[in-house]
């Protein structure tokens, strides 16, 4: 029996039905809503990792007249990755081969999960973003004795598929000489002891990086870069660069947050489940699969949940749905993925979830309300399937502690508790509070699967808007 008939054959169910509703007469402020980044429970491999497979499978790339290639025990492997550690089962059955870490806590636990879906992993190891520490020979050292324990530890395990060293160091300005000139002491190390598996660092979307990593760093066996917006650019960056080998897309998306259209008091726009199914069906076509000469593969971001301007921004699974005690709920883009990886949609999809609006205006159009004004909320959605839906909707303040670059960004207060029912419309009151408010909603279907909208309004009058930050964060996990 093959890991995915296995999979398949003892798939859990999530039904939704029935779901508790929860009504209230108006917005009334609660406590904060707590950190989404749950753990899945722990899944108990298929394979026995120590017992059925002595030493490495062998990963390499090769140039060939048609361009380059990744091979894996001697056959062709192209990444068809996710970015994040949970959810493997359904990452599995959707036609993924790999995930991808940013740091390499839990190591053996991940590795060993993902063997036990008949994945790989792209292990990361964590690395400074500040210039300083690579002129520091103590933080050196500490990193190089970490590098030791990880070989000596993982490097014949057989679901490692790479290393990836560091995550876009040259955001912040750790993209110094010697900052990639120490990458390149790590990778030379690994390679002495692990000749079996690929070295890679990963950097946020610049030419002049990838320079300094061609001058720098030439023991790297391949480039990672992080792209949002600019995924379509990431070809024609790299052949105008100095870096001659093949290069993998990290973390791809909907474009980010600084990239998307703003309100006029500074927040930004976030497109419908629906939209960003397009994005995604559209940018792994046009831009990884199109470019297979050079790009051997992609993980794509995040498989999972975080806060990062919004709860719904990046994520691609809802792992704590508001006012209800359930379990997580696969987003649209999982089902995109499952066609863009297997060729086929998945017998039950998400709801579709084509717009929402407040008062008839969509999230563009720059809702201002007045202090306890009436308005109407409504969604357009359907589901594939035509299952029966339910609706939660919930109130949240804009946030005000931003994280960047991917850090860590706590929850903003919910106001008031999640509404659920039958209909996609809603009368609400808006806050007698002045501020800066978001309206989510969540539309589930009887299989698991949820689609997420969520317009953006003021009260009152609104401030200046807030700066745009800076011109390319990326979202680290």
């Amino acid at each position: 029996m093959t890991i995915r008939h296995f999979l398949l054959k003892n798939r859990l169910r999530t039904f939704l039905m029935g779901m508790t509703v929860f009504w209230s007469c108006g917005w009334h402020c609660l406590c904060a809503a707590s950190d989404t980044t749950t753990i899945e429970a722990p899944f108990r491999p298929v394979v026995d990792v120590q017992t059925t497979v002595a030493g490495p499978v062998a990963v390499s790339i090769r140039k060939a007249a048609d361009g380059y290639r990744l091979y894996r025990d001697g056959q062709p492997y192209f990444i068809k990755g996710v970015g994040g550690r949970r959810h493997l089962e359904t990452a599995a059955l959707a036609g993924a081969n790999s995930l991808r870490t940013w740091g390499a806590n839990d190591a053996a636990d991940i590795l060993d999960r993902a063997h036990g879906m008949g994945m790989t992993v792209t292990l990361g190891v964590w690395l400074s973003h500040q210039a300083s520490d690579y002129l520091d020979t103590t933080y050196r050292q500490r990193l190089t004795d970490e590098i030791q324990r990880l070989l000596d530890r993982h490097k014949h395990h057989p679901a490692l598929l790479m290393w990836a060293l560091g995550n876009e160091i040259n955001l912040e300005g750790a993209g110094t000489p010697e900052a990639w000139q120490f990458v390149d002491e790590l990778a030379s190390r690994i390679k002495a002891q692990d000749p079996h598996h690929p070295v890679i660092t990963v950097i946020s979307f610049d030419t002049d990086t990838a320079d300094r990593i061609a001058a720098h760093a030439p023991h790297l066996d391949a480039l990672g870069v992080n792209a949002y917006g600019d995924l379509a650019n990431v070809r024609a960056m790299i052949d105008a660069s100095a870096f001659a080998g093949p290069y993998l897309v990290t973390e791809w998306g909907v474009d980010g947050h600084w990239e998307a259209e703003r309100t006029v008091w500074g927040r930004p726009i976030e497109p419908t489940s629906q939209q960003k199914v397009d994005f995604h069906l559209q940018r792994y076509a046009r831009d990884i699969l199109a470019n297979s000469d050079r790009c051997i593969g992609s993980y794509v971001f995040l498989w999972g949940q975080k806060q990062e301007r919004t709860p719904t921004w990046y994520s691609m699974f809802i792992e704590q749905l508001p006012g209800l005690d359930r379990p997580a709920a696969a987003c649209a883009t999982v089902d995109a993925m499952h066609y863009s990886w297997s060729g086929d949609w998945p017998a039950n999809r998400a709801p579709e979830v084509a717009g929402m609006t407040i008062d008839d205006q969509p999230a563009g159009s720059n809702v201002i309300l007045t202090p306890g004004q009436q308005f109407i909320a409504r969604v357009d959605a359907v589901d594939p399937e035509n299952d029966g839906l339910r609706f939660v909707w919930e109130l949240m303040m804009e946030p005000t502690i931003l994280g960047t670059g991917g850090s860590f960004e706590p929850l903003p207060e919910t106001l008031g508790s999640a509404i659920a029912g039958d209909l996609g419309n809603l009368n609400l009151t808006a806050p007698a509070m002045s501020g800066e408010y978001r309206l989510y909603v969540y539309v589930l279907d009887t299989d698991g699967h949820v689609g997420t909208a969520n317009v953006p309004f003021q009260v009152g009058q609104p401030p200046p808007a807030e700066s745009a930050g800076p011109a390319n964060p990326a979202s680290g996990g």
